[in-house]
């Protein structure tokens, strides 16, 4: 038995946890058992669902190293990688990474070896954000706070987000702030049954324009939102309005664990307004402009809610190349997969939201070695030596009580944002609203079911064990119900769904009663 100190890569927080690892005996269940760790600086030992189910999230089946589908020894994996990114025009090749489970050594050794090969299509999922605002507001980007500030704040403005769905260990730090004081006010389509605000202001889905018009409420307040591949740019453009038109501060949390490592060591926002998004890089890979693609700890077509239209496009690509520790979508389409290890044997250094510097736990080099025998060579040592320099580190010694990366608060101005829905044709009467959480973006269905209202059950005649049918042009999605206290209009998922977001929060659907 063997148990090791690790961190969660469920989302941007960084919950510490023990993971034990014992021999599988005849009839057990699981290999892999999760611990509470009291002493954890970020979480204080507790967990949210998708951290104590983790066990699962590791037992996947491993990526082999492979060339053409044929399994090889890694070596000759990563000779046919090299000789096959060097037959390539840099212009020809793009590099992706989602930074949910790869360490600040690992971002800046990918980094270096796309400028080996002269490529700067390199994506961690957040480029096109920067480049519809000013660079004085990157900052609220690229940083995030100490959750002292959270339950520090005396007024806290949730913005369309639900921290015990999304992010359930950030609701712990608004119930402390609550006690201290605060007043929680929620901006959102329906009222949190949960009760953790203090008043509640209901937008209706084609009035979200009109939160400027109340933007008194936002004065003097930490207000919390989201940000991940899929918001909205007009949204983010709204939210930074209202950040600088009042005294307020805004604090965005992401769903990828080292996002924050991503953005100040894998590109900050100057250097990301310069290159290809992700969304970009697909456009490219569909044109035939972009023929060869490096995905590092990556589940592109699990993560990416058109995953089927994904997989089609990167079937046209004439080199795939898949590093990552367990088998995705993608794998059996990969012309070279290799093989690395589990997030939490990993040897190295995440950044979490708030600025704190948290060591992964493990003593395994495997997946940094990988890319440095592809790029540079260099050593962890030296890659690690790297990243302090660049973080700013002058002590030696990795301390998570420490918030090391601290933020600053700056002044600028956004213009104002004009917001709306784009509306098409056959798709009337409901708008889909997805929550999304750990589970959403890892690829895993928790909950098989949506939520609507009690009157839009009796409009379409459902019965207990019936099921809807949710259209959106060519795309359906059949799934349970559960009756909840939301506006007749609205269907909400915690689950990733076929339908595709259009406008990043609200997506216009039909509904009826699923046929038997």
């Amino acid at each position: 038995m063997k148990i090791n100190s690790c961190i969660c890569p469920g989302c941007c927080i960084g919950c510490s946890l023990y993971l034990v690892e014992s021999e599988v005996e005849e009839g057990a269940k699981e290999k892999i058992k999760v611990l509470h760790r009291k002493t954890g600086a970020v979480n204080e030992g507790k967990l949210c669902k998708f951290g104590t189910g983790l066990h699962a999230y590791y037992e996947r089946e491993a990526l082999n190293n492979s060339i053409d589908g044929k399994a090889v020894k890694q070596e000759e994996a990563l000779k046919e990688a090299r000789e096959s990114l060097d037959s390539m025009k840099p212009e020809e090749l793009a590099f992706i990474a989602l930074p949910g489970t790869i360490t600040n050594e690992e971002i800046v050794s990918f980094v270096s070896l796309a400028s080996e090969f002269g490529c700067e299509n390199v994506s961690f999922g957040f480029e096109r954000f920067f480049k519809g605002i000013p660079e004085e507001a990157d900052y609220i980007i690229e940083k995030g706070l100490p959750f002292t500030e959270v339950e520090g704040a005396t007024k806290i403005i949730l913005f369309f987000i639900d921290p015990f769905v999304h992010y359930p260990l950030l609701a712990r730090r608004i119930l402390k702030a609550k006690k201290n004081g605060a007043k929680v006010i929620e901006v959102s389509f329906a009222k949190n049954e949960r009760g953790i605000a203090d008043e509640t202001v209901l937008v209706e889905a084609m009035e979200v324009e009109r939160i400027k018009e109340r933007k008194e409420i936002f004065e003097e307040s930490l207000i919390i939102g989201e940000l991940t591949p899929y918001t909205n740019p007009q949204f983010l453009s709204l939210m930074l309005w209202l950040k600088a038109s009042t005294s307020s501060m805004l604090f965005l949390l992401k769903p990828f664990l080292n996002s924050t490592g991503a953005f100040l060591l894998g590109g900050n926002g100057k250097e990301a307004r310069k290159r290809k998004d992700l969304f970009e890089i697909l456009e490219g890979v569909e044109k035939g402009e972009i023929k060869a693609l490096y995905l590092l700890e990556t589940d592109l077509a699990g993560v990416m809610f058109e995953s089927e239209e994904v997989a089609k496009t990167i079937s046209k690509l004439d080199l795939l190349i898949e590093q990552n520790a367990f088998r995705t979508a993608l794998s059996d389409d990969a012309d070279i997969t290799i093989c690395s290890e589990p997030f939490y044997m990993k040897k190295g250094t995440v950044v979490n939201i708030e600025g704190r510097v948290l060591e992964i736990g493990g003593e395994s080099e495997k997946g940094l070695r990988i890319m440095e025998s592809i790029g540079k060579e260099r050593l962890y040592e030296e890659v690690h030596e790297a990243v302090k320099k660049r973080l700013g580190l002058g002590n030696p010694e990795i301390n998570e009580f420490e918030i090391a990366v601290m933020r600053e608060e700056r002044d600028f101005k956004v213009a104002e944002p004009k917001m709306g829905i784009e509306k098409r044709e056959g798709e009337e009467g409901y708008f889909l609203w997805y929550k999304t959480n750990p589970f959403f973006w890892n690829g895993v269905t928790d909950k098989n079911f949506v939520e609507i209202s009690a009157a839009a059950m009796r409009k379409l005649g459902l019965f207990r064990g019936d099921e809807v049918e949710i259209v959106q042009g060519v795309r359906e999605e059949r799934m349970g119900f559960k009756i909840s206290e939301l506006p007749d209009y609205l269907i909400l998922s915690e689950a990733k769904l076929a339908i595709t977001p259009v406008q990043g929060l609200l997506t216009r659907v039909a509904m009826k009663r699923a046929e038997e």
